[in-house]
């Protein structure tokens, strides 16, 4: 459903604030809500500042609903997948069940503790905060304990709650709330002294974690997988991750750790490789976007490279398998698409064949009429991907197809240039025009294919001839 035209005016205009100005703007409408000035369209604000504030990961204004979650918060997702993952908790489940909470699950009680924990915000009582925060956890825990303890697959039961939420995934981001609320204590101590960014796993990390995971154990086996999804959403290198289920594996006599509590880790990497391979599989040709097809390429080929560093993958394993299929299908596509460059690239660049040799006869530049503006823009979006390609085609397993087309086009951009260097020194003076317009477009693809000294050259080359 489209905005009102008001409203999405406002929504770019948010969206536009720098960055200072935005988070400035979100802490006064927070604040303001949070005193009961209802005044101010506070939803509508803070929905076109949020692309601004995730940017920024800045700290917020603190809000019941916020400090709530806070326990969960490694979990959310801004994007949810077609399935459901462990671990990952879409944003608009929790919309969906404050929604819920405020009409039916505690009618009378939510209101009640929000106005309280707003009120102990307000006046920096942190001790009162959190004792509200923690009894609103557990009333939030028994509320939807009590509609889905018996809502079983395939129960009537369960498909009233779908009907009621949403969908199945709502539904189980619902219960895994739950979970993680009742087990919020257990899991404080490894979002408190964990650092929110990882650069590198180490071995003090590992120890450290292994020693939250025995406890765990012990106390609240449901828990024992999220030590390693918390871990996870904390990495900057994900793949690392898989060290904390070797280490777990070796505790547990060699259990091949795909099958372990930390084995579900590799499961949701594997997951996630696979969604970038399809991503990268779905590209069409005729609607290609390169810096974003890149982009996915990049992070493909990074956590390629490390899953099979980490877990040195067997062939015959279960990771090993699905990996090497995984690798299979983005590199099958990238192969069709640099194939593709060299025909999309040169179209731009129209010859003509001299004499009676056919296809193998000398060719010179098509002057018969001005440049293709669509072919050339194609031109240069084909060219920008094959040279962008070019430090992810040994990782992505597309080698030979990116060199046999970075050569092909790199031979037909230089033999063009040659050749409108001598068209330019006979041509007439009022056909050099053209003539220069295509070698602008030459240029500017060896520019980016070539490099900024090749297309350099020949725009010097191309300055002497026109002088004579």
């Amino acid at each position: 459903m489209q905005l009102p035209v008001r409203e999405h005016e406002l929504k770019q205009f948010l969206a536009s604030l720098p960055p200072e100005k935005a988070l400035t703007l979100a802490a006064a409408v927070e604040r303001g809500r949070l005193s009961g000035d209802a005044k101010l369209p506070v939803d509508l604000i803070l929905s076109g500042l949020r692309p601004t504030l995730r940017r920024m990961n800045a700290r917020r204004v603190p809000t019941p609903r916020r400090l709530v979650c806070e326990c969960f918060a490694d979990f959310l997702v801004d994007e949810p997948r077609d399935f459901k993952q462990p671990g990952r908790i879409a944003r608009s489940s929790i919309r969906v069940l404050w929604r819920w909470l405020a009409r039916e699950g505690l009618r009378v009680a939510l209101a009640d503790y929000e106005s309280q924990i707003a009120g102990a915000i307000m006046s920096r009582e942190s001790k009162a905060q959190a004792e509200l925060v923690q009894r609103l956890q557990g009333e939030i825990v028994g509320a939807i304990r009590a509609v889905t303890e018996r809502a079983n697959p395939g129960s009537a039961e369960r498909r009233a709650l779908i009907a009621k939420f949403g969908s199945e995934e709502t539904v189980t981001d619902i219960e895994e709330i739950a979970l993680l609320l009742a087990g919020s204590s257990e899991l404080s101590p490894l979002r408190g002294l964990l650092p929110r960014r990882i650069d590198m796993l180490t071995d003090k990390h590992t120890s450290f974690i292994r020693d939250i995971y025995d406890q765990l154990a012990d106390r609240e086996p449901d828990l024992c997988p999220y030590v390693g999804l918390l871990v996870l959403s904390r990495l900057k290198r994900p793949w690392e991750a898989l060290r904390l289920a070797s280490v777990m594996s070796r505790r547990t006599n060699e259990i091949l750790f795909s099958q372990t509590d930390m084995g579900i880790v590799g499961d949701i990497l594997l997951a996630d490789m696979e969604n970038l391979a399809l991503d990268i599989a779905s590209v069409r040709p005729d609607t290609l976007e390169p810096d974003t097809l890149l982009n996915k390429l990049e992070r493909f080929v990074q956590m390629s490279g490390g899953l099979v560093r980490e877990i040195g993958v067997r062939r015959d394993g279960k990771w090993g398998q699905r990996l090497i299929k995984i690798r299979q299908l983005a590199s099958d596509a990238m192969d069709a698409l640099i194939a593709r460059a060299p025909k999309e690239i040169t179209a731009a660049l129209p010859v003509q064949r001299l004499g009676a040799f056919g296809g193998r006869g000398p060719r010179r530049p098509d002057l018969s009429r001005e440049p293709d503006l669509t072919k050339v823009e194609r031109a240069m979006t084909w060219g920008r991907l094959l040279a962008g390609a070019t430090p992810y085609a040994g990782g992505g397993a597309f080698y030979a197809a990116h060199k046999d087309a970075f050569e092909e086009v790199s031979y037909y951009l230089r033999s063009y240039a040659d050749s409108m260097v001598t068209e330019l020194k006979t041509l007439e003076f009022e056909k050099r025009p053209r003539a220069q317009a295509f070698m602008g477009h030459v240029e500017t693809l060896a520019d980016t294919i070539l490099g900024i000294e090749e297309s350099e050259l020949m725009r010097r080359r191309v300055a002497a001839a026109l002088a004579r």
